[in-house]
């Protein structure tokens, strides 16, 4: 903020999207895993695991998070994500929130706009013409309770200087420069496989049709774009004005892989931790490309940098762009020195009528622009060099992160890279290893697709099939030339060891170890030999059935089970699963089953596993427990927990204690309503399990005196303690936290909230007796909202009672944001008007584009006398 003016306190109700980031619990045994499940050479290579498990084995406990989560949500902060994996807390609060919270003050400011020197301007006489951008920051350190100052390493989203810098030839020449023209020929053209980009400016997807119809790419069944999800964090950039950056990432990542499933995280113009949080926990994109450059503060890169070894954990192949500076990447170092991520350098290429390479160089230093290399000098503790990084050329005498790891084309010899479409016009003047990132994303995604469909790339534990951290199997080969092209030429600058940074004989800082084969890279990967037998098969029987499990055999595809009636067989193959489980239904109970399973892959199939045998049969149920009997007007209300393997259940009276007792009724459910009793004499209930073997015993015993003046409630988990039952809602609705605590318990109806345009619903289906005198909804709701206005209702939730059809009958009542209350108000209405009919106690609200508005509604009641 050295050139910058104060404009003082920024307004207390500004909007803040807040990055609350945890330490790791166990830095260096998620580092060893990383390591473990990504070297080729390991027994646990490609063995990822899902961002719930990084977090219960290397993250923060459950209590230690939940701390924090408590202290954001006393302060009033709206969590909007709490990451599995335990690395991260994404919420939202206003300005006066973060101050009250963090103990710091937040200003704006007027700042000269960045690469401009007010020198210059003085000396040019150009004070007045000086661009300046405005701002806000906090100007004191932020300061948290002493018994969380060990679990947060870094908050982020209270200041936006932070700001990203980013980093001609057609797709026909691309793929034929690069070895990927066979594959698509073939049809391989991204199907199945996810990839995603970090987007931090304006696009348009309009563009996307256009680059479709240019170069005429296959579209997708619902048309150009339709593949293509958007995912916004902090409000996001995608609206905002293009600069080239996301117009140019979306296309180059298309225009190699046109059918793949694209996800862009929109992080607004800043948002990278939050960015990072979305894709680790969504967990859906395989490869994963971003063009930027980030000067971060230390806290804020070992966020970075904690999530990117979540992301090597769970398999997610990330790269980025490794600059356009030459060797000067500072101060815009990071991702460059993150070992978790591979660093896409830039080269020069040409190619003939055939769309085969004529040459390739590396983009060499000219007017302060060329490919990015070398090393950051920034002090991580992460910033070293990574076991890994070894081959031919690589330097081993430079304990840091060295880039790039490969190159691809990035600029043109007096052109620029790629064509692309900027605002609905064809451009081709721009340059950049941006381009080079997301191109081999793209190219990467058509690679995994045919190496799938050959075989390779096989399923891990969690059904994922990626590369992961590709880094090492990259230097594994150590520029073996069927899959590399070595690009011996260029040059981008000195070093910061003041040596001059020259391309040569296998990996350099110019180009790494050069520009990629991907068709030969595949056949690297599908070397496929039979797997060995599976082992571990276990076989469990129950009703007219058997499960079977086993353990995995690398390699394999897929699994044929296979079963006989005679131990050791001959066997008949009864499925083919892909998983390592199996059931096998439809069995005659009491004939003992003999089982065996292969693995089978494009190479063949291995020999059987062990047998394992299962009998099927049917037991009698366990006695029902947990009986109630609620008494009504002339009738009983029972209910029960249910008994694994029934069918059905019996009900059973008596008017003395202890029976005996006469059979009143069956239910294939777990409830029963006894009628036409006599008020004023006291019923003995039991209830027993009934399934094909026969019949349990009684359950416990439970009474009801039925009564003309007795009050009964209908509503079933009327206060949402037993989570959704008996409730039919939107996602979402259901709330334990203590952001909208409980009324009473633990769990309420928490709807809206969102700040955006949202509606959400809950209810349920009742019958009211005809012969009660009197029914009476009641319920208790509190009401907060953002909204400032006293006569607008902008947000609203109206309680409205449906019948069976959902058709509306009548509206109780409407409330809104003007019906902000502190605490909680209880509310009643007469429904006896729909006594003897099947109704729906429903509730439903909607919010609006902006400024949240929560409806917590708790403690439900429909009392009949």
């Amino acid at each position: 903020m050295g050139q910058s003016t104060d404009l003082g306190h920024s307004n207390p109700q500004r909007l803040l999207h807040v990055s609350v980031s945890l330490p790791l619990g166990n830095s260096a045994g998620l580092e060893a895993f990383c390591d473990s499940v990504s070297n080729p050479k390991s027994p646990n290579y490609r063995q990822f695991i899902t961002p719930e498990e990084v977090g219960r084995q290397f993250g923060v406990t459950q209590t230690q998070m939940q701390k924090v989560v408590d202290f954001l949500s006393a302060s009033g902060f709206k969590i909007k994500q709490i990451g599995a994996n335990r690395m991260t807390i994404l919420a939202d609060c206003t300005v006066a929130q973060a101050e009250a919270a963090f103990k710091t003050s937040i200003h704006d400011f007027n700042s000269v706009a960045p690469g401009v020197s007010v020198a210059q301007k003085l000396q040019s006489g150009q004070l007045f013409d000086i661009p300046t951008e405005r701002h806000f920051s906090f100007t004191k350190p932020l300061t948290l309770p002493t018994t969380l100052q060990n679990l947060v390493i870094d908050v982020a989203g209270l200041e936006d200087y932070t700001r990203p810098q980013p980093r001609v030839l057609t797709p026909t020449q691309t793929r034929g420069l690069y070895g990927l023209a066979n594959m698509y020929a073939g049809g391989s053209q991204g199907q199945g496989r996810t990839i995603a980009i970090s987007n931090f400016d304006g696009y348009r997807l309009s563009n996307v049709p256009l680059y479709y119809s240019q170069y005429s790419l296959p579209t997708p069944a619902g048309g150009a774009g339709s593949n293509i999800t958007v995912k916004t964090i902090s409000g996001g950039a995608g609206s905002g004005t293009p600069q080239g950056e996301g117009d140019l990432d979306i296309q180059m990542v298309l225009g190699m892989a046109p059918l793949c499933n694209f996800e862009i995280y929109d992080g607004g113009g800043s948002d990278l931790i939050g960015t990072l949080t979305r894709e680790v926990n969504d967990n859906t994109a395989d490869v994963i490309s971003e063009s930027y450059g980030w000067n971060l503060p230390a806290s804020t890169a070992t966020s970075a940098h904690n999530l990117h070894l979540s992301m090597t954990a769970q398999g997610i192949t990330y790269m980025a762009a490794s600059g356009d500076s030459g060797t000067t990447l500072e101060p815009y170092s990071y991702p460059d020195y993150d070992p978790e991520v591979l660093m896409v350098g830039g080269s020069i290429a040409s190619v003939n009528a055939s769309n085969q390479r004529t040459s390739e160089v590396g983009w060499s230093l000219s007017g302060g622009q060329g490919g990015g290399g070398g090393w950051s000098t920034n002090t991580a503790s992460f910033n070293v060099l990574p076991s890994w990084q070894h081959g031919t050329g690589v330097p081993t005498n430079i304990n840091k992160r060295l880039v790039p790891d490969v190159a691809l084309n990035a600029a043109g010899s007096g052109s620029g890279a790629y064509y692309f479409y900027l605002n609905g016009t064809l451009s081709s003047g721009y340059v950049g290893t941006s381009f080079a990132s997301p191109v081999f994303a793209g190219s990467l995604g058509v690679a995994e697709q045919n190496i799938i469909a050959q075989g390779g790339l096989p399923a891990n534990g969690s059904g994922k099939r990626r590369f992961g951290r590709i880094q090492d199997l990259i230097y594994s080969q150590n520029g073996r030339s069927d899959v590399w092209f070595d690009i011996t030429s260029g040059n981008n600058g000195n070093l910061p060891n003041g040596s001059a940074s020259n391309a040569g004989p296998g990996w350099d800082f110019v180009t790494g170890f050069g520009a990629i084969n991907f068709g030969a890279f595949v056949t690297t990967q599908v070397s496929v030999t039979v797997p060995a037998a599976p082992t571990g098969l276990a076989a469990t029987a129950g009703n007219a059935q058997a499960s079977l499990t086993w353990t995995a055999s690398a390699g394999a595809t897929s699994y044929n089970v296979k079963r006989a009636t005679t131990s050791g067989g001959p066997y008949t193959t009864v499925g083919s699963p892909t998983t390592t489980s199996f059931t096998n239904t439809g069995l005659t109970n009491g004939t003992t089953y003999y089982y065996v399973v292969t693995a089978v892959n494009s190479a063949g199939e291995s020999g059987n596993s062990n047998q394992a045998s299962a009998t099927p049969n049917v037991s009698l149920p366990a006695a029902p427990t947990g009986l109630t009997a609620t008494a009504g007007n002339a009738q009983a209300s029972l209910t029960w927990t249910a008994s694994t393997g029934a069918t059905s259940y019996n009900v059973k009276r008596a008017t003395t204690s202890g029976g005996p007792y006469s059979t009143v009724g069956s239910s294939s459910t777990t409830s029963f309503t006894n009628t036409g009793l006599t008020n004023g004499t006291t019923y003995y209930y039991v209830v027993t399990a009934v399934n094909s073997a026969g019949e349990s015993g009684n359950s416990n015993q439970a009474t009801a005196t039925p009564s003309a003046g007795v009050s009964q409630q209908l509503l079933l988990n009327p206060g949402f303690e037993s989570g959704a039952a008996n409730w039919t809602m939107t996602s979402g609705v259901l709330n334990n936290t203590s952001s909208q605590p409980a009324h009473g318990g633990s769990y309420d109806a928490w709807m809206c909230g969102y700040g955006s345009s949202h509606t959400d619903s809950v209810y349920q289906t009742v019958t009211i007796p005809s012969n009660v005198t009197s029914a009476t909804l009641t319920f208790w709701v509190h009401i907060d909202t953002a909204e400032t206005t006293t006569s607008v209702a902008y947000d609203t939730a109206s309680v409205q009672i449906r019948n069976s059809s959902n058709s509306l009958l009548t509206t109780l009542a409407t409330y809104s944001n003007l019906n902000k209350a502190t605490g909680y108000v209880q509310k009643s209405f007469d429904v006896s008007a729909y006594k003897g009919q099947t109704i729906r106690v429903y509730v439903t609200a909607t919010e609006d584009a902006s400024l949240q508005t929560s409806f917590v509604f708790d403690d439900f009641a429909l009392t009949t006398h």
